[in-house]
């Protein structure tokens, strides 16, 4: 079940990601992770209210704290992409944001079957392949660093987010949302990041953008829950195949041959883990 829920968490992260990407073209990027955030807050709050829970004060920590390193994610991976080599950034950040989760799934006891974990060595690079873009120039050193700040950023935020008490369901996605928003707010009140008012956003794409990034959130979670940290954040770290096929319909982009190679082996790694 974990597999199938990280895999439909993928489709979400995939497409709020290209409408993320969309909306940075027309608005700076930190307004548009910003109101996406304020426009999806009240929904995650009446749905996570809705259904209720049990939750401790250590799960409204761990919930915040994986807000923070989202946010720290999501800032590094955009200032990479604007300072360094975006073709260093994206795949290095999507890479970690599976590695970590697995990392800390075998230190937590998991073992992944030996079919599974023939998946999750064909997955990395999978991921890899399919993040892969143009190299954009600019600080030839930068892109490696910005690359790994984001994939710790996202990792971490997974690898967090799963140590939350079940009977908590969703109610720490609630204190996870509001610090990223307040993190994202602090960046632009001291000018490291600059942030407009929603009259300067594109209004739909921003807010589909929140609606499917905490609908991936909820199903990211639910994954999480379900079984294997590391074999549901393999299965949701597929999200950049989602994104080069939006970008794909969407846009007409022209798929780079390791690119379509990746999408296959995406497609290979994830039947080995849900086989394993």
């Amino acid at each position: 079940m974990e597999i199938l829920l990280g895999g439909i968490s993928a489709l979400f992260y995939g497409v709020a990601d290209f409408l993320g990407g969309e909306g940075a073209k027309r608005a700076p990027a930190a307004s548009v992770v910003l109101w996406a955030g304020v426009i999806s807050f009240p929904l995650l709050t009446a749905l996570a209210l809705m259904v209720g829970g049990e939750p401790v004060l250590g799960d409204f920590i761990l919930g915040a704290l994986a807000g923070v390193f989202g946010a720290f994610g999501l800032v590094a991976l955009f200032a990479g992409l604007g300072r360094g080599r975006a073709a260093a950034v994206a795949p290095v950040s999507a890479a970690l944001a599976a590695v970590i989760p697995v990392l800390v799934g075998v230190i937590d006891g998991e073992r992944p079957s030996s079919l599974a974990w023939a998946g999750i060595a064909v997955g990395i690079p999978a991921i890899m392949l399919c993040s892969s873009v143009a190299d954009t120039g600019g600080v030839k050193a930068g892109g490696l660093f910005y690359g790994v700040a984001a994939g710790v950023g996202f990792g971490t935020f997974t690898a967090l987010i799963r140590f939350t008490a079940p009977e908590s369901n969703l109610l720490p996605l609630i204190a996870s949302r509001g610090a990223t928003m307040l993190l994202i707010i602090g960046i632009g009140v001291f000018g490291i990041w600059k942030v407009v008012g929603f009259g300067q956003v594109p209004k739909g794409i921003v807010a589909t953008n929140g609606i499917f990034d905490v609908t991936a959130n909820v199903t990211l979670l639910l994954a999480l829950r379900a079984g294997s940290l590391a074999l549901a954040a393999v299965a949701a770290a597929f999200y950049p195949a989602v994104t080069i096929l939006m970008a794909r319909v969407v846009n007409a982009e022209h798929l780079r041959k390791r690119q379509i190679v990746g999408l296959v082996l995406t497609l290979g790694a994830l039947a080995a883990i849900a086989l394993g």
